[in-house]
């Protein structure tokens, strides 16, 4: 599978699980967060070090969009970070709990449009389906390991 395919795929996956979270009653709520909540970190770790490091580096020069999204996708994950550990500081059963996953999900999102819609395909104009193919490969390694480490 293909780097985009595993990120579009793992981007429903997470979609799922906010629903499954938000129609939850409030003793399942953390449990499902426990799941959530290392996959979301994983998933962006995955995307920088597998993805948008190596696309600015090599073609960053031809498009100054992919050029800019390193930079943009870190200060984005910082405030998805920040986000979370709030989320962590609260208890599963308080509404403010609640409230932060819901917001958390809207930023998510927003993330989620401006990769899908924009920087995406720019990165499937520059990058071929064979070096898309060895970088989803990459990632699933990756994958595997940081859940064994997170586990």
């Amino acid at each position: 599978m293909d780097a985009i395919q595993m990120l579009k795929q793992e981007h429903e996956q997470a979609k799922k699980m906010f629903a499954e979270i938000e129609q939850a009653a409030a003793d399942a709520r953390g449990q499902l967060w426990k799941k959530l909540k290392p996959e979301l970190k994983v998933h962006e770790q995955l995307e920088e070090t597998a993805l948008y490091v190596p696309v600015a580096r090599e073609v960053g020069s031809k498009d100054a969009k992919l050029a800019e999204w390193e930079g943009h996708h870190r200060e984005e994950v910082s405030e998805l970070e920040s986000m979370i550990q709030k989320i962590g500081e609260l208890e599963p059963s308080d509404s403010k709990w609640m409230e932060n996953v819901k917001k958390l999900r809207q930023t998510l999102e927003h993330h989620i449009q401006e990769e899908e819609g924009d920087v995406w395909p720019r990165i499937q104009r520059v990058w071929d389906q064979d070096k898309l193919a060895r970088v989803g490969e990459q990632m699933a390694t990756l994958k595997r390991q940081k859940m064994q480490q997170a586990a």
